[in-house]
């Protein structure tokens, strides 16, 4: 905990700094002590991205990094101001609010000291990081483990935080993420307390969904910072319609887009914002359009350079003349609709089920997704009434908003967890009609810490939620991680040697899980994984040469060989 600590003081410094040069930048009057990190990541974001192209991410970067964070720092008198205002601010949250702020936090650096629990951790996330940080993007990765072609701009940002050549254990940006939410959360209930505005409460419940949350935190997985920034931007898009506000709602809305994108939706919020406030904003259009656009490029260019698609995981617009262009056929089989089905219908029934088959298992699903997928029903029959009751119009945009999410993942990807942060949103909404007094207020949101703090400390099975075997026990704080924490992968770190033409890979040796990779050495892949798609498909990686900076490609192969 004390090492992801001091990293943390680190990360919000070279953040703030960047954040209020971006932020100076476009001329804004204010400075926020959540806003403006977050608006630092996003900078710094791409311009590792830009790095990416030529080189790793590793201590170069980094010093090249520091030299910009120590000149933003030099001109900005402004940080010094901005961080007193700030504690200012906290030392006039009432006791109970201060109480659960910093148990909140301290449970957030707990947590972010354990164990992983997200699986997809295990299959890309820590490799993505680390041919981040020893290669940059690197040609035709894709053809290696598709997975890998995904490198979300969120591991980017990791890739710069992840200190490789200093510590090999720091894996906390979502920690971080978390920690500004949080306390955007309590600026947002203290706010509420003082002055009784509705929408300040739904924004100030959110530590109500930490049970849900904190399991994202201990891994870099994109959902977390998408679940965090869309709040943030529901709250802006609610409450203000200002130039700054326009700006960083639609900033905020890139961001997203170029961490997962299935966050496309939120661009949807600084669009209608512009087209209702047209007259007022329309100077602050080109450069929102300029940030735009060279997210869009990057994004396009990433894409080309990882899979040989602009826009992956789309498959149109294959570039065939590029020899690392993943082939068609692996395309098509990983996105098929019975593929991205899969999690919870097998292809066999897939083929017969008819769209109410389809619609009750995209609800109905068993355990944890099940539950959820019942909850977002519910919030989609009642969140009609309580806009009507309420007179809030702009809820009537993030209302059609899920709902155009909702039936735009039916259709393409439909997992709970890219969609959920709407569900939660309208959940807190229901909440702050029938919870206004601070007292229960109060009571729920010790309940909500007590509960977590369980979690963190006391092993208990998840049997019921989950049939993932790798999903049924959390992973709990230890006394050695007060100090030090947890390896960044739960996976046995056994790994072999293995080959397949030019290449020489690595192979963990406990293959259970077809897509793992876990921390093993570059480039590591499941040798299981391999032999399918040289036995299926007749295509194997190859190197492009010997040297892995060159990247790979996939060789065509005799269906006899």
């Amino acid at each position: 905990m004390l090492l992801i600590l001091l990293s943390w003081i680190y990360i919000f410094f070279t953040a703030f700094g960047f954040g209020m040069a971006f932020s100076k930048a476009l001329r804004f009057q204010q400075f926020e002590v959540v806003i403006t990190p977050i608006l630092g990541l996003f900078s710094i974001t791409l311009f590792a991205t830009v790095w990416a192209f030529f080189g790793p991410i590793n201590i170069l970067f980094h010093t090249v990094l520091l030299l910009f964070s120590i000149l933003f720092w030099y001109n900005s008198k402004e940080v010094v101001t901005t961080v007193f205002q700030t504690l200012t601010q906290f030392s006039t949250f009432s006791f109970p609010i201060k109480i659960l702020l910093c148990i909140s936090s301290i449970l957030i650096l707990a947590q972010s000291a354990t164990l992983p629990f997200i699986i997809d951790n295990e299959s890309y996330y820590i490799q993505t990081v680390k041919w981040l940080n020893e290669y940059g993007f690197v040609k035709g990765l894709a053809n290696l483990h598709l997975f890998f072609g995904q490198t979300s701009g969120w591991h980017i940002t990791q890739s710069v935080f992840s200190f490789s050549f200093l510590y090999d254990r720091f894996n906390d940006l979502n920690g971080f993420c978390l920690l500004l939410g949080n306390f955007f959360a309590f600026e947002k209930l203290n706010s509420y307390f003082k002055n009784d505005k509705r929408l300040d409460l739904i924004f100030g419940l959110l530590p109500l969904t930490y049970v849900f949350l904190f399991q994202f935190v201990s891994a870099p997985s994109p959902d977390l910072p998408i679940y965090i920034f869309g709040f943030i931007l529901f709250s802006y898009y609610l409450q203000r319609e200002d130039k700054e506000a326009f700006i960083i709602i639609a900033t905020l809305a890139f961001f997203a887009f170029f961490i997962k994108v299935t966050a496309v939706i939120l661009l949807l919020f600084p669009l209608i914002l512009l087209i209702k406030r047209f007259t007022t904003l329309k100077e602050k259009l080109f450069p929102v359009a300029s940030i735009g656009v060279l997210v869009l490029i990057l994004f396009i260019s990433k894409n080309i350079i990882l899979t040989g698609y602009p826009l992956f995981p789309l498959l149109s617009f294959r570039m065939s003349e590029l020899d690392y262009a993943v082939p068609t056929i692996i395309m098509d089989f990983f996105f098929s609709k019975s593929m991205l089905h899969s999690f919870y219908i097998d292809g066999s029934s897939f083929a017969n089920a008819s769209f109410l088959d389809l619609a009750r298992q995209y609800f109905l699903y068993n355990g944890l997704s099940g539950y959820i997928g019942i909850v977002s029903i519910l919030m989609i029959l009642i969140a009609p009434v309580l806009i009507f009751i309420q007179k809030s119009p702009k809820l009537w945009t993030i209302y059609f908003a899920f709902i155009a999410l909702s039936i735009l993942l039916f259709f393409s990807s439909a997992q709970y967890r890219f969609y959920v942060y709407f569900t939660l949103f309208f959940l807190l909404v229901v909440l702050s009609t029938l919870v206004s007094k601070p007292k229960w207020i109060l009571r729920l949101c010790g309940i909500s810490m007590l509960v977590v703090t369980v979690l963190i400390l006391i092993p208990i099975s998840f049997g019921s939620l989950t049939t993932n075997n790798l999903l049924v026990q959390n992973n709990t704080l230890h006394l050695e991680n007060i100090v030090i924490p947890e390896p960044n992968s739960k996976w046995n770190p056994e790994f072999r040697g293995s080959s397949v033409g030019n290449m020489i890979y690595q192979t963990p040796v406990d293959d259970s899980f077809f897509w793992v990779t876990g921390n093993g050495k570059l480039p590591c892949v499941n040798e299981k994984q391999i032999q399918y798609f040289e036995h299926g498909f007749f295509y194997i990686p190859q190197q492009r040469s010997k040297d892995l900076k060159d990247g790979f490609y996939a060789q065509k192969i005799s269906g006899h060989e």
